[in-house]
């Protein structure tokens, strides 16, 4: 076989295994989608199911409650009370964190994550300027459970990713959707405890 002939049988395989690691993304987003749907005595209006290997989650506001699943044999419900706090990151960073008892930052989350001051690293180094890749970015939820306290949701997991691709602005428009209803969870949730 010559250099061409290996040359496509690469490409072959390289793109099968990847439309094969997709769907088995797929498959195990629909499963946790279905248990987080499938909780008793629980109708979340809103669901996200976990990517890249990640947690998803369900919002059940008439109940006032949560659920955070790490599979479909794997999922946990919190009340809102139950939430202590959440973080946004990127690339590993805290980018925003907002706790119970503290103020609810006025700027979006999506601001933050792609604003031009959060691109440009160093400014400019000679003639050219070096932006920041946007690798990973995920939501880390703190609750009151003693024995599992945090989880990460990722919401892009594309290393090497720039900030204007698509991809990244529908994974920070998603996450930004989320970091929100968590922040108007414990905005809720401090003014219960001031008036009670």
């Amino acid at each position: 076989m010559g250099f061409w002939g290996w040359f496509w049988l690469i490409v072959v395989v390289v793109v099968g295994l990847g439309i094969l690691m997709a769907w088995a993304d797929s498959e195990k987003a629909k499963a946790q989608g279905n248990a987080l749907a499938a909780i008793p005595d629980f109708q979340p209006t809103v669901i996200f199911k976990g990517m890249f290997g990640s947690a998803g989650l369900a919002l059940d506001p008439t109940h006032n409650k949560f659920a955070i699943s790490h599979g479909p044999h794997n999922t946990k419900v919190f009340n809102f009370s139950d939430l202590v706090g959440v973080e946004v990151l990127r690339n590993g960073s805290s980018v925003h964190r907002t706790n119970r008892g503290s103020q609810v930052a006025g700027a979006a989350v999506g601001a933050v994550l792609l604003g031009p001051v959060g691109l440009l690293l160093g400014g400019l180094t000679g003639s050219k300027r070096s932006i920041e890749k946007v690798d990973r970015l995920s939501l880390k939820i703190f609750t009151n459970d003693l024995v599992n306290p945090t989880h990460e949701i990722v919401f892009l997991n594309a290393p090497g990713s720039k900030p204007d691709s698509m991809a990244v602005k529908l994974a920070s428009q998603e996450l930004d959707n989320w970091h929100g209803r968590f922040q108007t969870i414990l905005a809720m949730s401090n003014r219960v405890g001031k008036s009670g």
